[in-house]
């Protein structure tokens, strides 16, 4: 895969009813909107996207809904990011299975990982997918910087 041109990461549209589901009418409409302005990317369940509100089972059903909406005119770009290795690995696996094209992998949060631990969750996650991982450096929320000795390695 070929990582270029504006990827965009979007909101989550929620319906303003009392469950807060999400609403998918508003997510297909952005979706197209964007691709018809040309960018080269759709990235979902990031910080933007509030991955941190959402279950497991809604990430699952708006990333299938996503992927499908896209239908292949760009690549989609999936956060799986979460506080532990095994659950960013097992969310990991399950999105690349729904078909995403690559993960964007945050830093664990609430916790200040050393830099040789950081190194084992990030190549334990990308050695658990075929697909490519972005590391997802935002140390204002997180907590955690990616330094570049990390990034290298």
């Amino acid at each position: 895969m070929k990582f270029e041109g504006i990827i965009t990461p979007i909101i989550t549209p929620f319906h303003r009813d009392e469950e807060q589901h999400i609403n998918y009418e508003a997510t297909k409409q952005l979706i197209d909107h964007l691709i018809a302005k040309g960018v080269k990317g759709i990235f979902i369940l990031g910080s933007n996207g509030e991955f941190h509100v959402i279950d497991e089972a809604e990430k699952i059903e708006f990333a299938e809904k996503v992927i499908a909406m896209v239908d292949h005119r760009v690549p989609v770009y999936v956060g799986t990011g979460a506080c532990s290795t095994r659950e960013t690995i097992r969310l990991s696996k399950k999105m690349e299975k729904l078909g995403a094209d690559a993960l964007s992998v945050i830093t664990p949060y609430f916790l200040t990982p050393t830099e040789e631990e950081l190194v084992q969750h990030f190549t334990a996650v990308a050695e658990s997918v075929n697909i490519p991982i972005i590391l997802y450096n935002i140390p204002k929320a997180t907590g955690c910087n990616l330094s570049a000795a990390v990034v290298s390695r």
